[in-house]
């Protein structure tokens, strides 16, 4: 959004703001005085003339502080704008967004974090980073005109004050930073909980279960609102020192200008009305500038919870980051010795054999990450299970025991068993989602959807036109559109099945309907179009998680016949019998971590046996 440019001119009216605020600030400050003086002599034409100066000084003052304003909120855009993408990289690397959400809970509410957090956090950086340059400034300036007409004993009285104040803040504002967080973290459920209601409602009317998610939602309400009068509570003491040291600050500046003033530095002919005008003005700047500091308290103790919250979710995903990539070197260091064994043994038919050799003996550049290319991965294994245990992150329940699996080119592998056996687990740990309990997961295949796609039980369908979702997970380039022969593939693909009227409803491929699609689409609808997606890109391995339950068998025989006929071998997850006759292997799991692998001979007849 912004270039280097608008950074380093943004930063260097950080650094030379200062000085001609400050400049301004101080003639401003001196206009009652010189009124005084003016009032006193009587004479129009030096009234005109510094009315006509006054009014010169308080343009330019507005213009500066304009730009103040105005530097602050390019700061905090910029910030956030940084901050956001910074997150972001760390969050869809590798598969951290679906670790932190799902597998691990010691997170909460990441999507707050970097959402409101963040925002909190630039914004109010922002509002106190200008405060915080220009105090040095500000202070030593008015610390000199102080001592310039107070001594040393006014100076001292102003800056025992603000010290006494500082650390009155200290001690009361500490406590504080732990209930800001606790508030952050219930307003991020209260959130959250709504969002449920809203991606759920069409379920919870089926249901009338109005009742109890308002309840539920009422209680998340009221945690929130008991979280927010905690930290309200504990701020009733900041907030009291704050406006007592604000307040107590003009009695101190009068403390010292009445050190020259009753110290007989005057006589008492003279009139001191413009000099304690200038004078008063002068200290109660100082203490103005000392206690504008004191005064960011508050915005301190948001700036010290939220930015705890930050960088907990920073840190917690860097560490994601390397355990994915920890993993994925393994992974794929297992797959290329199972490759390197297959070429230096040439008597090795499959990867079975090849793993034995592995096992046996193990490879001499074990260590050694290298790239399978598509010819290599074409010729036969997606993926290899030696010896694995699945079990739910977390948990030590066993739900698949010792498996042995390799999913090769052409063979068409069906997954079944009781619910809750595993099935979709299998998928999971082939995908890198879960890791397995024990074993070796080997795989390793260039990236992207033309080399193997999953498509998820509960279909994904993103934001955007008809065409992003065909395309998905690719990304549409507006200045490179599909071409002609692309399009007519999908408008043909759409007709093959029975989504035509999709181009009605939202008007052409291209054309952003600006609807969820999740509810303008029926259940068989969204399946339909996870697998138009599917054989658009036409993959050499789809993996299947009961992709076909809401469609109907009809249907069902279509798009797997669809397949089959674009030679995209498949591992499906599913519960009918009439996916038989789309596989040749069949993998059963009894739910008790068991398991049985065994050739699909007779399609027909063991669809009917069933």
């Amino acid at each position: 959004m912004f270039g280097d440019d608008t950074v380093h001119l943004t930063s260097a009216c950080v650094c030379v703001y200062p000085s001609p605020e400050q400049f301004l600030a101080y003639y401003v400050g001196l206009v009652p005085s010189g009124y005084y003086a003016v009032f006193e002599s009587r004479d129009r034409v030096a009234f005109i003339y510094f009315t006509l100066r006054s009014l010169g000084l308080f343009v330019a003052i507005s213009v500066v502080i304009t730009v103040k304003k105005y530097v602050d909120s390019v700061l905090y855009i910029t910030w956030r704008q940084l901050m956001c993408r910074a997150l972001h990289r760390l969050y869809f690397s590798g598969i951290n967004y679906y670790s932190i959400n799902i597998l691990r809970g010691t997170i909460d509410n990441p999507d707050q974090r970097m959402a409101q957090d963040v925002d909190k956090l630039c914004f109010t950086l922002a509002s106190i980073t200008i405060k915080v340059i220009i105090a040095p400034f500000q202070i030593g300036y008015y610390t000199y005109k102080t001592y310039d007409r107070t001594g040393w004993m006014g100076t001292l009285a102003v800056y025992s004050f603000f010290l006494v104040a500082t650390v009155a803040n200290k001690l009361v504002m500490s406590p504080i930073v732990k209930y800001v967080m606790e508030q952050e973290k219930r307003e991020g459920d209260f959130r959250f909980k709504h969002m449920q209601v809203r991606v759920d409602a069409e379920s919870i009317a089926f249901q009338a279960s109005s009742a109890v998610e308002s309840f539920k939602t009422n209680n998340s309400l009221d945690r929130l609102i008991l979280a927010q009068q905690n930290l309200f509570d504990r701020q009733i003491l900041l907030n009291l020192i704050g406006k007592f040291f604000d307040y107590l600050g003009s009695i101190v500046s009068y403390l010292a200008i009445a050190v020259p003033i009753l110290g007989g530095k005057f006589g008492a002919d003279e009139d001191i009305s413009p000099i304690v005008s200038a004078y008063s003005f002068v200290c109660m700047y100082l203490v103005f500038s000392l206690t504008s500091l004191m005064d960011l308290s508050n915005q301190v103790v948001l700036l010290s919870g939220v930015t705890h919250r930050v960088a907990q979710l920073a840190e917690h995903l860097m560490q994601l980051q390397c355990d994915w990539d920890t993993s994925s070197i393994q992974a794929c260091s297992s797959f290329t010795n199972i490759i390197h064994n297959m070429r230096r043994h040439p008597g090795c038919n499959s990867s079975s054999e090849a793993s034995k050799h592995l096992l046996e003996s193990p490879s001499e550049n074990e260590s050694e990450v290298t790239t399978i290319d598509g010819d290599q991965t074409s010729l036969s294994v997606a993926f290899i299970l030696r010896d694995v245990d699945i079990c739910p992150p977390g948990s030590s329940q066993l739900l698949v025991t010792n498996l042995h699996l390799d999913v090769v080119r052409g063979e068409n592998l069906l997954i079944m068993g009781p619910s809750s056996s595993g099935k979709s687990s299998v998928l999971r740990v082939l995908r890198g989602l879960w890791p397995a309990t024990r074993g070796t997961v080997a795989h390793d295949f260039p990236p992207g959807p033309k080399t193997v796609l999953f498509l998820p039980q509960k279909p994904l369908l993103t934001n955007g036109s008809l065409i992003e979702q065909v395309i998905y997970p690719l990304r549409l380039d507006p200045h490179h559109p599909l071409t002609r022969e692309a399009c007519d593939e999908i408008t043909e693909l759409l007709n093959t099945l029975h989504l035509q009227g999709l181009l009605s409803r939202t008007g052409d491929l291209y054309t952003d309907p600006n609807w969820n699609w999740n509810d303008a689409l029926s259940p068989g609808e969204m399946q339909r179009v996870s697998f138009l997606r599917l054989l658009y890109h036409c993959p050499q391995f789809a993996l299947l998680d009961e992709a076909t339950s809401a469609l109907s068998l009809d249907v069902e025989e279509q798009v797997y016949n669809a397949c089959l006929a674009r030679n995209i071998t498949l591992v499906s997850v599913g519960h009918r019998h009439s996916l038989f006759k789309y596989h040749t292997t069949l993998l059963t799991l009894d739910g008790a971590g068991g398991w049985s692998k065994e050739p699909i001979t007779n399609p027909a007849a063991d669809e009917s046996a069933q």
